[in-house]
């Protein structure tokens, strides 16, 4: 599965087309390629026996709702 996991990222990988990019996806990627990322993991664990198989949409819909949103409370400063 971390196998899948790298593959999955150098999927992602500016440099893949340009090698004067940088060799991570930018920042603002970051949320979308997780799912990405985390979707080629659920497939290998099916593929591999370790998860029940269920349809890719459903896969990607639990995933997307187990992705944690950052919320921050504002701080009352004195």
């Amino acid at each position: 599965m971390m196998l899948a996991a790298a593959r999955e990222l150098a999927e992602h990988s500016p440099a893949r087309t340009d090698s004067d990019a940088p060799l991570l996806p930018p920042l603002a990627d970051l949320r979308r390629v997780a799912v990405e990322i985390a979707m080629a993991v659920g497939f290998e664990a099916q593929r591999s026996g370790l998860a029940d198989p269920i349809p890719e949409e459903e896969l990607r819909a639990r995933v997307m709702a187990a992705q944690w949103t950052p919320a921050y409370s504002e701080i009352e400063m004195p």
